[in-house]
């Protein structure tokens, strides 16, 4: 049994809203698999190897990108895969692309696109938010200027609000400093083509 469990067997609900739960109390398996994900690119920062490839994404639904996402807004959200062209990555990287991981669900309230690379890796990740949750996030980290409406850098992400669309940029490859540098310039690239979406 999990630790934190209530009496039962029921694992406690996340928060009050129940977001992050399947339909039948669960936690959804596409949230568990995102955090899986998070938690090995954060991991990985600091070595300078690239870390493991996500998980394989299921199948693509053919569900309208209006569909209501877990949290109760309109997705909306852009592929993250058709953000950049491979020519875009490269050229913003240096780096050849060897893998492209795709989420491939529409209807998802965190999109992905994963860049991997020879010797390294570009992860993009696109939410809605709204911007008093976006500056509770970063609370205690260092704001970034001139990016967006409103950026920070922690655990070597680049966060990016453009209206209500929040980017969370990973770049690994170099030393951190090279890597905020090449996500800064990644997140610059996509201000253009998100603003709509926002």
């Amino acid at each position: 049994m999990f630790a934190g469990t209530a009496r039962g067997g029921r694992a406690p609900d996340l928060d009050d809203s129940g977001y992050g739960r399947a339909p039948g109390g669960g936690v959804s398996i596409r949230r568990l698999v995102i955090l899986i994900v998070l938690v090995l690119v954060s991991a990985a920062c600091s070595r300078n190897e690239p870390p493991p490839p996500a998980q394989s994404p299921a199948p693509e639904t053919t569900s309208s990108v209006g569909a209501q996402s877990p949290a109760g807004t309109s997705a909306g959200i852009p592929d993250p895969c058709t953000l950049l062209s491979d020519t875009d990555v490269t050229g913003l990287t240096g780096r050849d692309i060897i893998q492209v991981d795709r989420d491939g669900d529409a209807t998802a309230s965190t999109r992905y696109c994963q860049w991997q690379q020879s010797g390294g890796q570009l992860a993009l990740f696109v939410t809605r938010t709204a911007p008093a949750d976006f500056t509770t996030a970063w609370a205690g980290s260092p704001s970034l200027p001139g990016i967006g409406d409103d950026a920070y850098w922690r655990d070597c992400h680049l966060f990016v609000l453009v209206g209500t669309i929040q980017l969370d940029v990973y770049a690994s490859g170099g030393d951190d400093q090279q890597n905020q540098a090449e996500s800064e310039q990644v997140a610059e690239a996509l201000l253009p083509k998100v603003r709509g979406f926002s």
